[in-house]
């Protein structure tokens, strides 16, 4: 049977031997689970890129994609919707708008380190060519609410594709709006709107490379923070023991009257 090492950090290590945890099991499942949603996630975003796929006729398969996004991407997609309802449809440009009026999301924050700014990317997706594709599968009457994927351009479906990649190749297990701003900006989709973001400078592979110097840095912050409430907690063990030293000393004196 192969083998394949696993790297821990060294608490980690140290932890697992003192539990005497089954770590190959525990492995095989795990890595198990990861392949199965990997392949999902893959098969899915080559299925949005059909124009003969139609996500409401496969309930199972909107649920898994839906169910990665957070809550931050679904406000995106519901604000996308909402600056639509005069078109009739949602193209990537409402998408990219559904991110930048979506407050204090990771793509919003990104844009000043990229030296982008929010409202220099509204007025270009304003004037930009989105005479985008429509699906061939047509769109399904609903009497509730529309789905996600009611409406959506090809090159919209298309950016919701390529964003599921790029959290694959991110190693994420959830699917944001960082994801879908790189998304919308693959060349892949066809979308007018990627061209103005990549004249912007915000290219796919500039994105990625910011979403991981900014997670990286996230789990730096986390790993100080986490630190120096030790080194705080352990300040204050030893001031509390010197404490109570010196409250005995004082009941000794005063006990000896002196």
């Amino acid at each position: 049977m192969p083998k394949i090492n696993v790297y821990l950090p060294d608490d980690l290590a140290a932890a697992v031997k003192a539990a005497d945890v089954p770590v190959s099991a525990i492995c095989q499942k795990a890595l198990r689970a990861a392949v199965a949603s990997i392949s999902t996630a893959r098969k899915a975003a080559v299925a949005l890129g059909n124009p003969d796929f139609d996500p409401d006729a496969h309930p199972a398969f909107a649920e898994r994609v839906t169910g990665r996004m957070t809550d931050k991407l679904r406000e995106a997609l519901d604000r996308a919707r909402s600056a639509a309802s005069d078109a009739g449809y949602v193209d990537s440009g409402h998408l990219l708008i559904g991110i930048l009026d979506t407050p204090a999301n990771l793509a919003v924050r990104l844009l000043p380190g990229l030296q982008a700014g929010a409202d220099d990317l509204r007025t270009a997706v304003a004037v930009a060519e989105r005479d985008e594709a429509h699906p061939t599968a047509p769109d399904r009457e609903n009497s509730g609410e529309p789905s996600r994927w009611t409406g959506l351009t090809l090159p919209a479906r298309a950016a919701i594709g390529a964003a599921l990649q790029a959290s694959i190749a991110l190693g994420h297990n959830y699917l944001g709006c960082e994801h879908l701003l790189i998304g919308i900006a693959h060349a892949s989709t066809g979308s007018g709107v990627g061209a103005v973001l990549r004249e912007a400078g915000l290219t796919s592979d500039a994105l990625k490379a910011a979403v991981i110097s900014v997670t990286a840095g996230f789990a730096h912050a986390q790993q100080s923070s986490a630190t120096a409430g030790t080194t705080h907690a352990t300040t204050a063990q030893a001031l509390k023991v010197v404490m109570d030293r010196l409250d005995g000393i004082e009941q000794r004196l005063t006990a000896a009257d002196l």
